[in-house]
């Protein structure tokens, strides 16, 4: 029988859906990426400068990815200018195109990084861009503004790039801290009980039926999946829901849901940040961690140093004073069935939207066939369902 909950969930998705494809809401001007106006920019950027304020807003259009995106050039009068005050921003916004508006609605993502900009970002604004405004509107609609770092001050990464050991460090050492400041949080049944499980995300009911039709369609053609990797994700996504209800019983934290390299950057200190934080959810932190690893290192260093950086996790949650955290061979364990998780985050949206890029689409593919195969995820899979049995 089909819970009145997941009823409900579903009946929710469609009327996002519904907003979504809307080619208009109410008051939307607001919400795109030119949303923000020289008086609320003056407020979020010189409040500290009597005087100081911002007389022309410039959109300079980006690439178009899941949101919209652009560069400000901010145009400050002269006491603006004396005190050297930011001359860029970069925002996001409502989408123009209807399917990835539709995306956003159904799935929370924009409200999510509104939510995370608003209510989270202080406890962890080391480790992320600084906002000077975050705002949501049903539909799909929302605007937010950050900080922009110039080529000199951060590096930052292509979609299905690899990092170097030492970015990948500092990235684990960021996660640690993420992680720590919200390990087992009192506030998940309070101010932050929005942050659920995956399974509970808007559009998840929906979500979980269409990737078996995707994996059918798509992945079991594949000619460069091998057999084994084929089986395994109809294995694993026909036993979803137990998956979830495992993952579900681990100690939970803030997880930034999306942990691949392109939402990542390294400062020129050699420290890491991250930032796109639409898939935010409550789950254990060695979900990141996988995600990051599988996502972002070739298989030598990855099979070489993937070991060592979950190490380099737990002695990170440590020193920020989680006393009982995992131990190494616990998290390695978790380690070798998470990267379902990420392997099923990178073929599916392939599958929907970048299987065109054949570079890398190979890429990834092989990279993720790779690492299930290393760690023999298929044995770890089946050790989770023998629990269950």
């Amino acid at each position: 029988m089909v819970e009145m909950a997941t009823i409900a969930e579903v009946a929710r998705t469609l009327k996002n859906i519904a907003l979504g494809a809307s080619p208009w809401a109410p008051g939307q001007g607001n919400y795109g990426v030119g949303g923000f106006t020289a008086d609320e920019l003056t407020a979020a950027l010189a409040s500290g400068v009597p005087g100081a304020r911002v007389e022309a807003v410039d959109v300079h259009a980006a690439d178009a990815m899941t949101t919209d995106h652009a560069h400000l050039a901010l145009t400050w009068n002269e006491t603006g200018r004396a005190a050297s005050l930011p001359a860029k921003l970069f925002t996001k916004g409502t989408p123009a195109a209807a399917s990835t508006r539709i995306l956003n609605s159904a799935f929370g993502l924009c409200q999510n990084e509104v939510r995370f900009y608003n209510e989270l970002y202080p406890a962890v604004a080391g480790i992320t861009l600084t906002p000077y405004g975050a705002r949501l509107r049903s539909g799909g609609r929302f605007a937010i503004a950050l900080a922009t770092l110039e080529p000199h001050e951060a590096r930052f990464f292509e979609l299905g790039s690899t990092v170097p050991l030492a970015h990948a460090e500092s990235v684990i050492d960021a996660l640690a801290r993420l992680h720590a400041a919200y390990w087992e949080s009192p506030r998940f049944a309070g101010d932050l009980n929005w942050l659920t499980p995956y399974s509970r995300q808007p559009g998840w009911p929906i979500g979980q039926r269409v990737m078996p039709l995707v994996n059918r369609t798509w992945l079991q053609r594949r000619d460069d999946v091998p057999a084994r990797i084929k089986q395994l994700t109809t294995r694993y996504l026909k036993n979803q829901n137990i998956f979830d209800a495992e993952l579900e019983s681990l100690p939970p934290t803030f997880c930034h849901g999306d942990t691949h390299a392109a939402n990542t950057f390294a400062r020129a200190d050699g420290s890491a940040g991250l930032f796109d934080w639409q898939q935010v959810h409550k789950a254990p932190g060695m979900r990141d961690v996988t995600y990051f690893i599988g996502w972002s290192l070739e298989p030598e260093l990855r099979a070489a140093s993937e070991r060592d950086l979950i190490g380099r996790y737990l002695d990170g949650l440590r020193a920020h004073g989680i006393a009982d955290a995992p131990s190494l061979d616990g998290a390695y364990e978790l380690h070798r069935w998470l990267m379902m998780i990420a392997w099923n985050a990178a073929w599916a949206p392939l599958a929907m939207y970048g299987g065109d890029d054949k570079t890398l689409c190979t890429r990834l593919l092989s990279r993720f066939t790779a690492a299930l195969q290393d760690l023999d995820t298929a044995e770890a899979v089946s050790a989770v369902l023998d629990r269950h049995a």
